[in-house]
């Protein structure tokens, strides 16, 4: 009878009201789910690593038979939850006018299947993160809210879509300004007066449910560092042009797979996808009896950091290609943790070079950089590692690392989201898409 009578008073509020109330109630969601995703993933990840550890030969199995089982359980009800997620997203938004498109990108079915796609995923060790898919999540969940607001226009759906991502971020991370920065550098490319308002509200408020349930904490560990001074500049520069070169040679490699797979395993690929998908997950589990590549690579990461010693010199390229194998898959799966353990990786190279005061600090560079080179968001991903980190003491190095790797990362003439999103566009929609690649920007 309770809520009865408060659904009849939420009705009889003017449609502002209403709007906002949707909007804050959609937030507090998008937190709670995320927490849920994170919980769940770390779990499965941890039975994955528990049962490598007692039977060495464990990822040979359960990788190609969970892949299977994702793509079958992705052909049957997830259609839409493949990949990373914010492509999808950031398609979502240009064709916010047309709902019947926008909800085969956006939707509690997709969002439900990509919780459970990412948690098999990480639960049978492939390498893959969970936080770009939070953003489609988050954004669906946002998507859905909707319908409590009958009257809602193209702009009110853009704006809970953009909300939805920029929460998702905020709480998968706990780095509520990387959060709005990426929604306003990366999901959109203006935002207006209107939608920043609501869109810091539901941050504030997923990262308040976030913060609730899990406590004040970074995703990385704290990192005590030297500040600035001029001996970084060297390093720095290096570190970030060679996660430039590899950064962008990794999204050219996801978004041109057709000019560089040979034809034969292009047709099988297409023709024989289960079997595909068992070839990379034994590939991957190859890489990954040599060097600690599996899942998100957090756990490596921050053990690289809290001893500054760093990852062996063949973490990299292994890592490298198990992150792309995956991609291949078209399983669910975000690429936001694993570019920054590649990162940890491109900095790891470098520390026998240089002083053991920086070892940390050159780590850290190194991880914002290859987040900048992959996904061409080079704010965003210095405030990601400054936020992830506690790493406020290296602002001037982790900008300075994360322009110069993005440029660099230009002449692959590629920007993985956004081509993606065009590519999803192009699939659903008829009409030529409405995003603009930076790849054809002078």
């Amino acid at each position: 009878m309770q809520l009865k009578r408060l659904l009849v008073r939420f009705r009889d509020l003017p449609e502002r009201s209403r709007a906002t109330l949707v909007l804050w109630g959609g937030a507090a969601m998008v937190g709670l789910v995320a927490v849920l995703l994170a919980k769940a993933a770390e779990w499965a990840f941890a039975g994955f690593d528990a049962l490598t550890a007692r039977w060495w030969w464990w990822p040979l199995l359960s990788l190609p038979l969970g892949g299977m089982a994702i793509r079958w359980l992705m052909t049957r009800i997830g259609q839409g939850a493949e990949g990373s997620g914010i492509p999808q997203a950031m398609a979502a938004l240009e064709v916010a006018d047309r709902p019947e498109i926008a909800e085969r990108l956006l939707g509690l079915r997709i969002a439900a299947a990509k919780f459970v796609g990412i948690v098999l995923g990480l639960g049978s060790g492939f390498v893959l993160g969970r936080e770009g898919p939070t953003v489609q999540i988050g954004a669906s969940i946002m998507y859905a809210c909707r319908r409590f607001v009958p009257l809602a226009d193209a702009a009110f759906r853009r704006q809970l879509i953009l909300a939805g991502g920029a929460a998702g971020i905020a709480a998968a991370f706990n780095t509520p300004l990387a959060g709005i920065v990426f929604a306003f550098e990366e999901l959109a490319r203006s935002v207006e007066e209107r939608t920043s308002g609501k869109l810091i509200g539901a941050v504030i408020l997923a990262g308040v449910v976030a913060l609730a349930l899990l406590g004040n904490y970074t995703y990385f560990g704290q990192i005590n560092v030297p500040g600035f001074s001029y001996g970084i500049l060297l390093p720095t520069v290096l570190i970030a042009v060679v996660a430039g070169l590899v950064g962008g040679a990794f999204s050219w490699l996801c978004v041109h797979p057709q000019r560089w797979l040979p034809a034969p395993l292009l047709a099988w690929r297409l023709g024989h996808q289960y079997a595909f998908v068992a070839g990379c997950g034994v590939l991957i589990a190859g890489c990954g009896l040599i060097a600690p590549i599996f899942g998100s690579g957090a756990e490596a990461t921050s053990a690289a950091i809290a001893s500054g010693d760093g990852l062996a010199w063949y973490f990299l390229p292994l890592k490298f290609i198990g992150l792309l194998a995956t991609f291949l898959t078209g399983l669910p799966g975000g690429i936001f943790a694993p570019s920054l353990s590649l990162g940890a990786g491109v900095g790891s190279w470098f520390l026998p070079l240089f002083d053991p005061s920086l070892h940390v600090k050159l780590i850290a560079i190194g991880m914002a950089a290859m987040l900048a080179a992959v996904t061409r968001a080079p704010l965003t991903s210095a405030i990601i590692l400054m936020e992830m980190t506690g790493g406020q003491d290296m602002v001037i190095s982790t900008l300075a690392a994360t322009m110069i790797a993005a440029s660099v990362a230009r002449i692959f003439r590629t920007n993985l989201y956004h081509d993606l999103a065009e590519r999803a566009l192009r699939t659903l929609a008829p009409a030529p898409a409405a995003l603009v690649s930076d790849k054809d920007k002078p």
